[in-house]
């Protein structure tokens, strides 16, 4: 399976959920939709708007691949995981977010193509990215992620001092 995930955001990301149910019937994977508040309703996948994060998280755990926005929470779950998770960033310029760190996180993380993570900054380039990892088959080993812990530490001594 191949999970699609567009986060919570209330500006929809229908640039993603078109492309993947055009690409749906021409790839060897049932392809499961997270749509959020997304307007797009498609039409070869199976879709949700939106599940527990219990729920979520089995999704990513079962799946071959993550596709997904570049939220930093499914980002770090498919590493902790061993997912594939190929990046597809909202884009500010489509009216898709407030602003474009989701491009700045992606950018980074692109310097990480071959340690499961993969970024597409453009509808056309999903298509062959998806089949070239669903080939290559490749799941890395959960581990603990030793800087959530931190930042989760960080954070909860940040708002403390609020």
């Amino acid at each position: 399976m191949i999970f699609v995930t567009v986060g919570n955001d209330f500006r929809g990301f229908d640039r993603l959920l078109k492309e993947m149910d055009r690409l749906a019937p021409r790839i060897p994977a049932e392809i499961v939709i997270q749509r959020g508040y997304s307007r797009y309703l498609p039409t070869n996948a199976r879709h949700f708007d939106f599940v527990s994060m219990q729920s979520a998280a089995e999704y990513l755990r079962r799946s071959k691949l993550v596709v997904s926005h570049a939220g930093i929470g499914t980002i770090i779950l498919c590493k902790e995981y061993g997912v594939p998770i190929l990046i597809f960033p909202r884009r500010k310029g489509y009216g898709e977010h407030m602003n474009d760190h989701q491009m700045e996180i992606a950018q980074a993380l692109a310097e990480k193509e071959g340690e499961n993570i993969y970024v597409a900054y453009q509808e056309n380039e999903l298509e062959e990215k998806i089949l070239n990892i669903l080939k290559q088959g490749s799941r890395s080993h959960p581990f603990e992620n030793d800087g959530r812990i931190h930042l989760i530490r960080t954070l909860k001594e940040f708002i403390k001092t609020i």
